[in-house]
């Protein structure tokens, strides 16, 4: 039968130079604009087996369409003479396209020389054009499909010729092809780079912001100390020592800006020592921690400032004894944390914290911003009874963060 015979020698030609095609490494150009390194030897790798796929669609759809064609036409052919057809046809171009992917990104179109690169195109494209009838002739003179009226040589020309405007609107579309992938290309890559530069200045504003409480802790702290060494020398003692904790802590946490809520409440602790050393019997402070949200990750030295506040804002202004709560429990897939006192509280009309109120409550609201955007809210009330209430609600988690 015509169709089998036809049909075997196309199978047998497609599985002799399939081999042969796929190996397109060999002129494919490197990209310099990989944005994932580690991912390019796959990619590399899947280059060429998408190319031959998309390749082995057009072969089979051509011959598929050309016997439609003839079969419509009255016209007596076999599904295998198109399908060989098409495939000496589109072989040539399957060796050319890795050539017009590198002349295009050899020779890209650019400012300030677009005019002379579309001249230096079209040259190629006629070159290349000329260079895929030379093969359609070749690999039709190889599997015996030349017309059998004129002699080989003198359809050398006529192969070339039919090539030429279907040649140049094939090399136009693999130009723009390859223009169209570098350009998403480089704009991936300033993607990327735009994130990493948002991700670093965010991760250098919170250093600032953390840089800010250190010393503004450490000075009051100092303060406090000279004020009873005179006065309390054994008291200015412990102090010093406590501080010493402090600093060794707060030395093991540079660079994090998140640690466990455990590790928080030890520090914590460390500074509530010294403020009870120094206020005595006007400071009580407690601390409830719920078991389960101990785990919870917050941002480090986010406590401390707002028991500050509260000390500076409530202790210091009244000879009265106060009282600081800290709790701290998980509500759901929330950690909710609340610092409260009883002291004079926070104005009726204030609903964010203004910069008279002290470094604290800005800057613990600035890093929540920072770390968690709208998942993170800083919030200041009442507290039951009177005084000021400051309420933080994150997102819970046990991992930190990008910026840890």
């Amino acid at each position: 039968m015509p169709f089998i015979t036809d049909y075997r020698l196309f199978v047998t030609v497609s599985l002799t130079l399939v081999p042969i095609l796929a190996d397109t490494s060999r002129v494919s150009a490197p990209n310099p604009m990989t944005l994932e390194p580690t991912n390019r030897p796959l990619r590399r790798a899947m280059a060429p087996l998408v190319a031959l796929a998309i390749w082995l669609v057009i072969v089979v759809g051509t011959g598929f369409q050309n016997y439609a064609t003839y079969t419509l036409k009255g016209e007596k052919t076999t599904l295998g003479k198109t399908l060989l057809w098409a495939f000496n046809d589109w072989t040539g171009w399957l060796l050319l396209g890795p050539l017009v992917f590198y002349l295009a990104r050899r020779f890209r179109i650019e400012r300030p020389m677009v005019q002379s690169r579309l001249a230096l195109h079209a040259l190629l494209a006629l070159l290349v054009s000329a260079a895929h009838g030379l093969m359609y002739w070749w690999m039709e003179f190889m599997t015996g499909g030349l017309w059998k009226e004129m002699t080989p040589w003198q359809l050398v020309p006529v192969y070339i010729s039919k090539s030429l405007i279907f040649g140049l609107m094939i090399y136009g579309a693999l130009v723009a092809a390859s223009h169209g992938i570098e350009y998403y290309r480089r704009y991936k890559d300033r993607e990327l780079r735009a994130t990493q530069l948002t991700s670093q200045l965010s991760k250098a504003r919170l250093e600032v912001l953390k840089m800010q409480l250190q010393p503004h802790f450490l000075f009051n702290t100092l303060h406090a100390i000279s004020a009873l060494v005179t006065k309390n020398p054994s008291a200015a003692d412990r102090i010093i020592t406590r501080l010493g904790d402090l600093l060794r802590l707060s030395l093991q946490s540079n660079g994090t800006q998140e640690v466990p809520l455990k590790q928080e409440l030890e520090f914590v602790d460390k500074y509530i020592d010294i403020q009870l050393t120094r206020f005595q019997d006007r400071l009580h402070i407690q601390v409830n921690a719920a078991p389960d949200a101990l785990t919870g990750m917050v941002p480090s030295l986010l406590l401390q400032p707002l028991i500050e506040n509260s000390i500076k804002y409530g202790v210091e202004r009244h000879e009265a004894p106060s009282r600081i709560d800290v709790r701290a429990r998980k509500v759901g897939d929330r950690l909710r944390l609340e610092v409260a006192d009883d002291g004079p509280g926070f104005p009726a009309t204030i609903k964010t914290p203004l910069p008279g109120r002290g470094l604290g409550l800005a800057n613990t609201r600035a890093r929540i911003a920072a770390l968690y955007g709208d998942a993170g809210t800083l919030e200041i009330g009442e507290a039951p009874g009177g005084g000021a209430l400051v309420i933080i609600d994150l997102p819970f988690r046990t991992d930190a963060g990008q910026y840890a």
